[in-house]
């Protein structure tokens, strides 16, 4: 994925009042979910709320190459369009993996809430690199990567050209935590439309604990990091003379990836 990706978030919810435990919901995904058949260009991971807003609850992160292949097969108000439903005629063995899902719980389709991301700013200079943020599979090294979404505000005043500007110029400036990856999104439309975000893709829950084991409790590892790191914090101060930043007090769910289609 590259600078033109568009990111889609879908708030997921299991059917506990028929007794669907988490563990019987993500078994199901893992093993039959995944392989539903995607749309060309998307890919999509199931979070889990570790922390926040929305902890033990469910999100589908979606991670489309361009506003062109989401366009192709989802309106602007989240309905299929007709590539879309020739998609899913040509594929009739997925109406039973999709029926079992929406037993066990809601799907990445309405009345489900959305909102659409465009992607404003990331950090290629990030030791994350491009790859899966959940496996599991026999020989090879697990990967569970913590995705935190941050909701950001403007402060009174500021408009969006003037944020989005200060973000274009000056995001190079950021030097990520070890392991750690900023994404600023800027929502464009949804039924669930939060202005902006700060998403950070973390490689494990080990190296979110180096820095935060607890929410909003830095450790001194952090403070190192800070120090070294000046202009880092400086643009950061420059950041929250213009919209908040993240973590506390704005709403923010950290998420640890639980189960991602194949790529």
């Amino acid at each position: 994925m590259g600078r033109s990706s568009v990111f889609t978030f879908q708030y997921i919810a299991i059917d506990t009042e028929a007794g669907v435990t988490p563990e019987e919901f993500e078994t199901f995904v893992r093993g039959e979910g995944v392989h539903l058949p995607l749309y060309p260009g998307w890919r999509w991971t199931l979070l889990r709320g570790l922390r926040g807003e929305r902890t033990g609850q469910y999100l589908m992160l979606f991670e489309i190459e361009s506003a062109e292949q989401r366009d192709r097969y989802v309106t602007a108000r989240g309905e299929q369009t007709e590539p879309a439903r020739q998609f899913w005629a040509r594929h009739p063995e997925a109406e039973a993996v999709l029926a079992r899902w929406r037993q066990l719980g809601t799907y990445a389709e309405l009345p489900t809430l959305f909102t659409d991301y465009r992607l404003l700013a990331d950090n290629p200079r990030s030791t994350v690199t491009p790859g899966p943020r959940y496996r599991d599979r026999p020989g090879e090294e697990s990967v569970a990567r913590v995705v935190g979404i941050h909701n950001l505000a403007l402060r009174a005043g500021v408009t969006e050209e003037v944020f989005d500007r200060f973000i274009a110029e000056n995001h190079h400036r950021i030097d990520d935590y070890p392991d750690w990856r900023f994404h600023v999104l800027k929502g464009e439309r949804g039924n669930r439309l939060d202005q902006y975000v700060m998403m950070m893709e973390i490689a494990s829950l080990d190296a979110l604990d180096v820095f935060y084991p607890e929410p909003d409790i830095a450790t001194g590892e952090a403070a190192v990091f800070a120090a070294a790191h000046r202009d880092t914090k400086q643009m950061y101060e420059e950041w929250k003379q213009l919209a908040s930043f993240s973590g506390s007090p704005q709403i923010y769910t950290d998420y640890l990836a639980v189960a991602e289609n194949p790529a």
